[in-house]
C-alpha cells in the first residue's frame, strides 16, 4: 500500500513552489508581541531519494543542506535553493509502517523566532503537540496537528545562528 501526499500539503506545496516562501509577523488576538513566521518548506515522500534529489537539482537548481541520519543511507533529506526561499524535504516512500504512530508523511515547516510561544498560540486555538525532538542547546524542534490532524514543525534555530 502506497501513502500519497495530503491534498494540503500537495496544495501547499504548489503555493509554494509557485509563489516563493513568505513572511508574515504572526500577532495573536490577545495582543502579545509579534513573532517573525516564514514557511521553511514542505515534505513530501518519494519513491527513491537519489532519483528525486537528482530531478529537483537539475530541473530548480536546489541542492542538498542536509541528511538523516547524518551518517548511512538518508531517510530524508532537505533541499534548498542557493538563493535561500524555497525548501523542500524529500523522504523515502516504502510500504513500512510510520514511526511514531503516524498515518501519513508530509509536512509543513515553519520557521519561527520564538517556536515555543507559537506553539503555545497554536495549542490554544486546538492544535495538538506530537513531540518536542529539541535536543539540549540546539534548536527548538516541535511537532504539532492542526485541527484535522495535518502535522506541521515549528523550528526555531539555535541562539547565534
Amino acid at each position: 500500500m502506497r501513502r500519497t501526499p495530503s491534498l494540503l500539503v500537495t496544495a501547499v506545496a504548489i503555493a509554494f513552489l509557485s509563489l516563493g516562501a513568505s513572511s508574515a509577523a504572526a500577532q495573536g488576538p490577545d495582543g502579545k508581541p509579534q513573532m517573525s513566521v516564514s514557511l521553511s518548506s514542505v515534505g513530501i515522500n518519494v519513491a527513491d531519494i537519489a532519483t528525486a534529489e537528482k530531478f529537483y537539482a537539475e530541473v530548480f537548481g536546489l541542492e542538498r543542506t542536509f541528511q538523516y541520519p547524518p551518517e548511512g543511507d538518508p531517510i530524508e533529506i532537505g533541499l534548498g535553493h542557493p538563493g535561500g526561499g524555497m525548501g523542500l524535504l524529500l523522504a523515502r516512500l516504502t510500504d513500512d509502517p510510520l514511526p511514531d504512530e503516524k498515518s501519513a508523511y508530509g509536512r509543513i515547516v515553519i520557521n519561527s523566532d520564538n517556536a515555543r510561544g507559537l506553539a503555545e498560540r497554536a495549542i490554544a486555538a486546538g492544535a495538538k503537540m506530537v513531540s518536542d525532538l529539541s535536543p539540549p542547546n540546539g534548536p527548538v524542534i516541535l511537532f504539532l496537528s492542526d485541527l484535522d490532524g495535518y502535522e506541521f514543525e515549528l523550528y526555531q534555530a539555535p541562539a547565534g545562528e
